[in-house]
């Protein structure tokens, strides 16, 4: 009877201490743009490269940075550059992120797209004619030869990485103008727009796939960073799971 009692109590140790080894835990959260472009459809790959179990939370650029300041999580994901994010952060909350060391690191790039319904006659646009519609200086779709209807803007809410950035390229950090319609994510953006005949909306480009969207050229590309935050050096577990998604995400 002891001897299968303590055989019984050498297997429940082997199962207590191989719990015990299972990878670390890391949690990160923020931009859609850098969660549905590397770290979701690669999580396997980086998760298993790193050693490290990911929990992630694709929930916009601010509420990660947000997390990560509060401690909710251990890195923020952002698609726009981080001194441009930390403005856009600090004009709205002010002393948010007093006290911290944040640091970026790059783990990949994608492009902003300006996307429209599938039946909007106007296929190009120059920047120029871009900035004029995010200020409100261009309201009618007729003044770019479309069709005589107002132009409403489709994008994530104040704050977002692909907002963040278009705002900050093409109409000098200041709010979009003109009508505009907000959504929690910029992923929903061209779904919107591809049942929206006066929509002009603001996207990552990949996240048109599989809608009916459809791009405007502007001659000009709108390159926009994925990024990875840390408060200070990352740790061990944070820098693996960088690499491994830099490593993804090339």
């Amino acid at each position: 009877m002891l001897k299968k009692l303590f055989s019984a109590c050498a297997v429940l140790s082997t199962i207590l201490f191989t719990t015990g080894a299972h990878a670390a835990a890391l949690s990160v959260s923020g931009s859609t743009t850098v969660a549905g472009a590397i770290l979701l459809p690669m999580q396997d790959e980086i998760e298993s490269a790193a050693g490290v179990d990911l929990n992630i939370v694709a929930n916009g650029s601010s509420r990660g940075m947000n997390d990560l300041a509060n401690g909710r999580s251990q890195m923020a994901m952002i698609s726009a550059p981080l001194d441009v994010t930390i403005a856009k952060i600090e004009t709205k909350a002010p002393g948010s992120l007093a006290g911290m060391d944040l640091q970026g690191h790059q783990i990949g790039e994608t492009r902003v797209s300006f996307v429209v319904h599938p039946s909007n006659s106007v296929t190009s646009m120059t920047l120029d004619d871009v900035a004029a519609v995010l200020s409100g200086q261009i309201t009618n779709w007729s003044e770019l030869g479309g069709a005589d209807m107002p132009i409403v803007i489709v994008a994530e809410t104040s704050g977002g990485g692909v907002r963040t950035l278009v705002e900050s390229r093409l109409i000098g950090g200041e709010a979009l103008a003109g009508t505009v319609r907000e959504f929690p994510n910029a992923t929903q953006v061209p779904v919107v727009a591809s049942q929206m005949p006066q929509a002009f909306g603001l996207a990552p480009s990949k996240a048109i796939a599989g809608t009916s969207a459809k791009a405007v050229s502007t001659g000009e590309d709108i390159v926009q960073p994925l990024i990875l935050v840390t408060n200070g050096v990352p740790s061990p577990d944070a820098q693996a799971v960088i690499d491994a998604s830099m490593a993804a995400g090339s």
